[in-house]
C-alpha cells in the first residue's frame, strides 16, 4: 500500500509539471514520425537515389526488392531502432525529476524522514518512471507500425521493417533499457542536485543503441531473432545488477543531512 500511495502521489505531481509533460511528449513524437516521414520521402524517389542504399544484401528480408522498395526498407529498418531511445529518454527524464528534482525542491526530505523502507521508496520511484516510459514506447511502436503499413510501397517492405527481431527487441529490451537509465539516476541521486545533470549522465545508456544503429547502417550487423533474444538476456542481467548497485549506493542519510 505504501508503494501504491507513493506511486499515485508521484504521478499526480508529474501532471502538474507542464514543461515536464511537454518534454515527455516530444521525443516519442519525433522518433515515431521521423522514420515514417523518411519512408514517405523515399516512396517516389528516383532509382539513382535509392540504389545507393543497397548495402545490406546479406539481409534476407531485402532479397528481390527493386531499388525504390529497397530504399524504403533500408531506411525504415535503421530508424526503427531509434524507437528504443524512447524508454531510455523518458525514464531518465522522469526519474531525474522524481528523485533529484524532488530533492532540489526540498520535498524528498520529508518523505525520507518517514518510516518507509528504502527499497519501498526506490521501487515506487522506479515504477513511476518505468511504467509511463515503457508504455509510451509500446504505444509509439504501435502507431509506427500502422504508419509503416500505410506508406510502404509493398507488403514486403512493411514485413522487412516490422520484422520479428524488431518486435522482440522492442518488447523485451525496452524495460531493461529503461531500468538501466533509472538505476543510474538512483545511483547518483545523493551526489547531484541538478536534474539536468542526472539526465545527462543517464544518457550514457544511449551509447549501445547508437553503436547498433551505426553498425546496422554500415551493413556490419543484421539484427535477427536469436541476436535480439541474446541482447534481451544480457540487458536484463545488466538491469538487475544496475538496480542492485543503485540501491546499495543510494545514501538516504546523505540526502537528509547534506543539502547544498
Amino acid at each position: 500500500m505504501k508503494i501504491l500511495a507513493i506511486l499515485w502521489k508521484e504521478w499526480l505531481e508529474l501532471r502538474r509539471e507542464r514543461s515536464l509533460l511537454i518534454s515527455l511528449f516530444l521525443p516519442p513524437l519525433l522518433l515515431t514520425l521521423m522514420p515514417i516521414g523518411i519512408m514517405i520521402a523515399l516512396r517516389d524517389a528516383p532509382d539513382d537515389d535509392t540504389s545507393k542504399l543497397g548495402i545490406v544484401l546479406a539481409d534476407p528480408t531485402l532479397a528481390g526488392m527493386n531499388t525504390a522498395d529497397l530504399g524504403q526498407a533500408v531506411m525504415g529498418k535503421q530508424f526503427s531502432l531509434l524507437m528504443l531511445l524512447t524508454p531510455v529518454l523518458l525514464s531518465g527524464i522522469i526519474a531525474a525529476y522524481s528523485i533529484v528534482g524532488e530533492k532540489t525542491g526540498r520535498t524528498l526530505e520529508p518523505l525520507l524522514a518517514t518510516p518507509i523502507k528504502t527499497w519501498e521508496l526506490l521501487l515506487a520511484k522506479c515504477l513511476t518512471a518505468l511504467i509511463p516510459a515503457v508504455g509510451t514506447a509500446w504505444v509509439s511502436a504501435a502507431i509506427f507500425a500502422i504508419g509503416v503499413g500505410s506508406v510502404a510501397n509493398s507488403p514486403q517492405v512493411a514485413e522487412a521493417v516490422l520484422n520479428p527481431a524488431w518486435t522482440t527487441v522492442l518488447i523485451f529490451c525496452s524495460p531493461s533499457l529503461a531500468l538501466i537509465a533509472i538505476a543510474m539516476c538512483v545511483a547518483i541521486s545523493s551526489r547531484v542536485n541538478d536534474p539536468r545533470t542526472a539526465q545527462q549522465i543517464t544518457a550514457v545508456a544511449i551509447i549501445p543503441l547508437m553503436a547498433i544503429f551505426f553498425a546496422q547502417m554500415a551493413g556490419a550487423l543484421v539484427l535477427n531473432v536469436p541476436l535480439a533474444l541474446g541482447a534481451a538476456i544480457v540487458l536484463a542481467l545488466i538491469a538487475a545488477g544496475s538496480l542492485w548497485a543503485a540501491v546499495q549506493l543510494f545514501q538516504r542519510e546523505a540526502i537528509l543531512t547534506r543539502w547544498r
